[in-house]
This record gives structure tokens, sequence and C-alpha cells, in this order.
């Protein structure tokens, strides 16, 4: 019995702690006055005109988004700049990369390194120790930016140490890029804008982070191997006492994921990441109430799925143990409630939304697990041209069918209502297959 009352309440925190995240990132942007257009109250001085590198990572990229790449650098009206390009790709690649580049700048430079060591960390180290910039820009391949860019880096660096920038979708054709459009401004508002108001610890985003060289050289670069190498890097600079500002004013225009596939890759790269640093984030909570809220950004793609695991874990549990049946009733009135509360405030419009949040729920689980456990996986690129077709990976496959058998089993003993349970979760599964 005491057994049971256990699980139950295990079953009870976990909707709670889901929950919780969901509803401070309402709070967060209900308790500000946000606008769109919102800028800084903040005197800037005129341009500084200190030396920028920009630093580009790039691995099995189509020569048309590189082609793309440079002529939006080009585009520049910042005279003293550079951008490093530092390519991971194999010699025959970055041949054809290169034979396919008729013009490019003095200042703008394509580097191979021949040893790809340290994943996309490895080769933005790479390009800082060629970089003569006093001020460093990151920023990804499909990154697109205005003619003016660097000059509002460049007032923004002379007063802070490191800024984050905001990121805005570009491609909003179907379903997919129309929610991650509205997803990534949510995010940007919630996330980034309110808790740099509220004073929490801002995290850089590597496709939008510029910070000053002595402040990057103080925290030792970026860490080689780690998958998720801008939320590490944050976890550091905010141990070392570097403040990250977001500039809401600046604007990095990226790419959505086109489909289904590629967005479960995109949050499950994320969510491994999450999970990989569970411990290094557990630093976080010597810095007080901010700390805590900052470890809780660090590990929100498990916040997330916590309650959905647990619902899993103890549902099928019921074969061995019996919980009672109003733990399950007020566990998912809670996260029913927080989650209805969310979407509102969320004001997404997508005739898809069940497959999105099923494709957000299992990859942010099965990859949290995956970074956790420090469970080897093989990585990809997230496309850039419509070409990945549109299948969710066979380990999801086999949960949806491990679910099913569950489900089966739970109805011929007789436990209807885990049995109802087992078997929405495996249709949440089942629906996103279906075209």
């Amino acid at each position: 019995m005491q057994l049971s009352i256990f699980l139950g309440l295990i079953l009870v925190f976990s909707s709670i702690l889901s929950s919780s995240w969901l509803i401070l990132q309402v709070y967060y942007v209900r308790s500000i006055k946000i606008e769109i257009k919102d800028v800084d109250d903040i005197k800037l001085t005129h341009d500084t005109n200190n030396k920028i590198s920009i630093i580009i990572a790039i691995k099995n990229e189509s020569v048309d988004t590189i082609k793309e790449l440079i002529e939006n650098l080009k585009n520049i009206k910042y005279e003293n700049y550079e951008a490093i390009i530092v390519s991971d790709d194999t010699p025959e690649r970055f041949k054809e990369i290169i034979s396919n580049i008729s013009y490019i700048m003095r200042n703008i430079k394509i580097i191979r390194r021949s040893e790809n060591k340290g994943r996309k960390a490895g080769a933005l180290n790479y390009g800082v120790k060629l970089a003569q910039g006093e001020y460093l820009v990151f920023l990804d391949a499909e990154a697109r930016i205005t003619d003016d860019f660097l000059t509002k880096v460049s007032q923004y660096l002379s007063r802070f140490d490191a800024i984050a920038m905001r990121l805005r979708v570009r491609n909003k054709e179907n379903y997919v890029e129309k929610s991650y459009y509205q997803m990534t401004e949510y995010s940007m508002s919630s996330l980034f804008l309110a808790r740099d108001k509220k004073y929490f610890i801002i995290f850089p985003n590597g496709s939008a982070f510029a910070i000053k060289r002595n402040e990057l050289e103080k925290v030792g670069g970026w860490k080689e191997g780690s998958v998720t190498e801008d939320l590490e890097m944050g976890i550091r600079l905010a141990l070392f006492g570097i403040k990250v500002k977001f500039v809401n004013d600046i604007i990095v225009y990226t790419l959505s994921p086109f489909n289904l596939t590629d967005l479960y890759f995109q949050i499950k790269r994320w969510a491994y990441g999450s999970g990989e640093l569970f411990s290094e984030g557990l630093l976080l909570l010597k810095k007080g109430i901010r700390g805590i809220e900052g470890f809780l950004y660090v590990i929100q793609w498990g916040v997330y799925s916590s309650f959905i695991f647990s619902l899993i874990l103890i549902t099928s549990l019921q074969l061995l143990v019996y919980i009672p049946i109003y733990f399950y009733l007020i566990s998912l009135l809670i996260y029913s409630i927080s989650v209805a509360f969310y979407s509102i405030s969320f004001k997404i419009r997508s005739y898809n939304l069940h497959k999105i949040s099923s494709v957000v729920i299992w990859s942010s689980l099965i990859g949290f697990l995956q970074g956790l456990f420090h469970i080897t996986t093989n990585w990809r690129v997230t496309p850039k041209v419509k070409k990945s077709e549109e299948n969710l990976p066979l380990c999801v496959r086999i949960l949806g069918t491990i679910l099913f058998i569950i489900s089966f089993l739970e109805l011929s003993k007789g436990l209807i209502f885990e049995s109802i349970i087992l078997f929405v979760l495996f249709l949440s599964i089942v629906i996103v297959q279906v075209t």
C-alpha cells in the first residue's frame, strides 16, 4: 500500500513539475507589456567601429546555402569586420563548395579544418583562434542579417559583455513552418525578452550570439564535444558572473524545420543537450532563486516531458502494483489545465496542432533521456532544403508498439482506465504518421 501511494504521489508531483514551466512562461509574457517592435530603453553610443569577427561553423550544408550566406555577409555596411566560415566537410565536399563560389571578398574566408574534433564547438574554437576581432559574433549557416547588423552589435557590445539576439523564422509556408514560427516568436518573448527584464539568467543562442573576446577567453571558449554548446556556454557564463543581455531589436532571420521529421530531430537534439547538462546545470543552484530558475531553463525539455514519462511508467506498473485512480485524475487535471492555459496564451493557430504537440512530446522525452544517460546517438544537420521524408524514426514506432501491447494486456486484466491512457498515448504516435 505504501508503494502505491508513493508512486501516486510521484505521478502528481510530475504533473506539477511539467505544468510549472508552462505556467511560468505564461506569467513571464503576461507580467510585462511586450510588443514585437519593442526596443530596449538603453542609450546607445555611436558606432565604436571595433574590429568584429563573424564565425560560422558549417558541415554538410548545400552549396546554395553557403552562396546565399556569403551574399548576405557581403551586404553588411560596417567597414571593420571579417567573416570566418569553418568547414568540417570532407576534402571532396569542401572542394565542391569552393569551386561553386565565384567571388569571395578578402574579409570573408572559408577554411576547412583537417581534424573534425569537438563537434560544432571545436569548429567555433578553431575560428576564434583565427579571428582578429575584439568582438566575436556567432551565427549559423542559414542565418540572414540586415546590412546594419554589425553597427548595432558594436553599439550594444560597447555597453555589455555579451548579447543574445532575437531569432525570427523567415519561411512560413506549410503548417510545420507556421507553427515553428509562432513557437519561436513566443519563446523569444517569454524565455528571452521577459526573463531579461526580470534579471534572470539569459542563455546564448548559438544562431544569434555575440561576446567580447576577453570574456570568452575568461570561460575558456566553447566546450568541445557538447551537443548544445550554446546552453553549456550559458551555464559557465553565469557561473563566472558574466551577464548576457538580450537585445530584442537586433533580429537574425533563420529557417524553420520543413516537416515533422525535421522538427523531431531538431527538438530531440535540444532535449539531448538538456539532459546531458543536467549535472552541470545543478551548479547554478548556488546562485539562489535566479540559479534555480536558470536550472529549470537548462532542463526544460525534461521538465516538459516528465509527466508523460511518469504516466507511461506508473500506468504500466499497474500490472504489478495498484495505484488508486484518484492520483491519475488529480495529475491529469493539473496537467490539462496548465496545457490549456498555455495554449490559450500561446495563441498557436494550426490545423495540425495535435501532430506538432505529439512530435514535441516524444522528441523531448526520448532526447532528454538519451542525454541524461549519455546514450550515444547519431546526429544530422537540420535540412535547409525540402528533401527529407516525413517519417518518425524507428525508436518512436517501437515505443508506440510497446504502449499498444501493454494497453492490451491491461485491458485483458480489467484495467480499463489505465488501458485507455496508454492507448491514447499510442494514438498520439500513430496520428503523426497519418498524412
